[in-house]
């Protein structure tokens, strides 16, 4: 008999097999090791903390629904992070619609404002956070994607390029220009950036 340590014992391309045949205990394990992960990327896209609920939920429902399609003899965790940033994706198109602005959702983020005591670096440093966020913002949505999976989430070019289902040069340069228009945008706003 299987216990429940068994199964998180398990890796992730096991249980995701296991999991689209119809063992929930299997999926509840996926759930736990990627949930901080997901909601994460969820938070970084949607902008604030309630939407980033929501869109958790409806991204792993959408992962549950795409198992069948899930191949186990690839690596899981690329898959799913495609999975979740294409709903992501989705979830945000579909918000855009409905309102102008998107927040990337760095509010959580802080610029090193020197030992916090001085208010002229504290009112500099908002300005800047505020001058990054609304860059990020300007960005199209599939360069804001790769931003927020490269430098937010810490995935390699390889790991990114997986997870856009792109060319890893691709999502190389998805990144650069990426950077490169933030650069452009904080230097008109007046923002020095050191490289």
């Amino acid at each position: 008999m299987e216990t429940a340590f068994d199964v998180l014992e398990l890796p992730d391309e096991v249980l995701a097999r296991r999991a689209a045949e119809g063992k929930p205990d299997d999926f509840e394990a996926i759930l736990s090791r990627y949930r901080d992960r997901v909601y994460r990327i969820c938070y970084r896209m949607a902008g604030n903390a309630e939407d980033a609920e929501d869109w958790a939920q409806e991204c792993f429902i959408r992962l549950y629904r795409e198992l069948k399609r899930y191949d186990p003899s690839m690596p899981f965790r690329p898959w799913m992070l495609r999975v979740v940033s294409n709903a992501c994706i989705n979830l945000a198109k579909t918000r855009s619609r409905r309102r102008d602005k998107l927040d990337l959702g760095i509010d959580h983020l802080s610029i090193p404002a020197g030992n916090g005591s001085d208010p002229v670096q504290t009112a500099i440093a908002g300005e800047e956070t505020r001058a990054i966020r609304a860059a990020l913002d300007s960005l199209p949505l599939p360069m804001r994607q790769a931003v927020v999976l490269r430098l937010l989430e810490g995935l390699s070019f390889r790991e990114l390029g997986e997870v856009l289902q792109v060319p890893t040069q691709t999502a190389a340069t998805r990144v650069r220009r990426a950077l490169i228009r933030v650069r452009e945008q904080l230097h008109k706003s007046g923002v020095e950036v050191v490289v």
